[in-house]
């Protein structure tokens, strides 16, 4: 019976693995590849928020494809990257956990980043990000190095070592049994620390705060206050987003001995946990679209500049470019006709000056 119970939870994950995702993977390529591209678009680089929201295009794009896109070759063709060799082992499950813990600590500081320039607590010039974004890829890079020193295609850590049990991707705990005791008691603990809860608590406080401090910026400009929402929105929908899908997984990995793999219902419950939070990583583009005002501007600019686009839509892509010519012509005119002001008042300020002097 046990027996009977395991195996249809096996056919059942995969079956549920190999139809969601595909779906998951391909709205992952194209929503973070076009919205990258959007983001990097001259009108919104000038926001520090749309570099780091590019960074973490790039970083959920490189998640779900070293670890989502391995569980679907293991469970639609039975094919693990990680049992080629020892090689493989390493750098996959390296860079699959250098991607995976990249998401939260951009988010964090995104949010943080966010807060400080909407408060206007400090200025966020763009060599500052991009010094900041650096710092945080060498950090999760050097934190995580510990995967690809250890790791090896070797004896299973689960299953007695025996001619008919297969190698797996994990550590000896034998030839490093003081390595696997931190990786098994320690490091979960850390990794859940560092990973989930600061990055969680930053990201809740700091949208927070972001809310009070929006709707006080709302007495000012206008213009300006448009501009902080239209990007601010954006930000929100994918910490909400990212809090409520990631969480669940990201504890119970956390909170899991390492022998609950051997249980029949542990497949179902962490397949389903695992789609969650790799559905996460491929919905951004939407959450952008619907949130972001300027976003969907450069949206359409975007498409309109493509060949293909420009073919099909050759009135919309005229339109486009006419107004947006016009707006720049207009902030033009207003930029200078401000220059010529200022200009005449300081001629007319030193030919009084002058005047007074001759009297005098």
């Amino acid at each position: 019976m046990n027996n009977s119970l395991a195996y249809s939870h096996v056919n059942l994950t995969r079956w549920v693995s190999s139809i969601v995702s595909p779906i998951i993977l391909l709205g992952c390529a194209i929503g973070n590849i076009v919205s990258f591209f959007v983001l990097i678009r001259p009108r919104l680089r000038k926001q520090t928020t749309s570099i780091y929201l590019a960074v973490l295009c790039v970083a959920e794009l490189g998640t779900c494809y070293t670890g989502l896109l391995r569980q679907f070759l293991i469970d639609a063709f039975n094919l693990d990257i990680r049992l080629i060799n020892s090689f493989t082992c390493r750098t996959h499950i390296y860079f699959t956990y250098v991607f995976a813990r990249l998401a939260p600590l951009l988010l964090a500081l995104v949010t943080l980043q966010r807060y400080l320039y909407v408060s206007q607590l400090a200025l966020c010039s763009l060599r500052s990000t991009c010094i900041q974004i650096f710092c945080c890829i060498l950090f999760v890079c050097l934190a995580e190095f510990h995967l690809f020193l250890y790791y090896d295609y070797t004896h299973s850590d689960t299953r007695p070592r025996g001619q008919n049990i297969p190698f797996e991707c994990t550590v000896d705990k034998i030839r490093h049994n003081q390595y696997y005791k931190f990786r098994d008691e320690i490091y979960p603990k850390i990794t859940l620390i560092a990973y989930t809860i600061i990055p969680l608590t930053i990201i809740i406080l700091g949208n927070a705060l972001l809310v009070r401090t929006v709707r006080q910026a709302s007495k000012r400009s206008q213009s300006t206050t448009n501009k902080k929402r239209s990007v601010t929105r954006m930000l929100y929908a994918v910490s909400i987003l990212y809090t409520v899908l990631t969480s669940p997984a990201s504890i119970f990995l956390a909170i899991a001995p390492a022998n609950i793999q051997l249980k029949s219902w542990f497949r179902i419950s962490w397949t389903v946990l695992r789609l969650l939070f790799y559905l996460c990583h491929s919905v951004n583009f939407i959450l952008f679209c619907a949130s972001g005002t300027f976003f969907r501007q450069e949206l359409v600019a975007f498409l309109n500049s493509l060949y293909f686009c420009r073919s099909i839509y050759p009135s919309e892509t005229i339109q486009y470019e006419n107004r947006f010519l016009n707006n720049n012509s207009v902030r033009h005119r207003t930029s200078s006709t401000r220059s010529n002001r200022k200009q005449d008042q300081n001629f007319h300020e030193h030919k009084h000056t002058e005047n007074t002097l001759i009297v005098s």
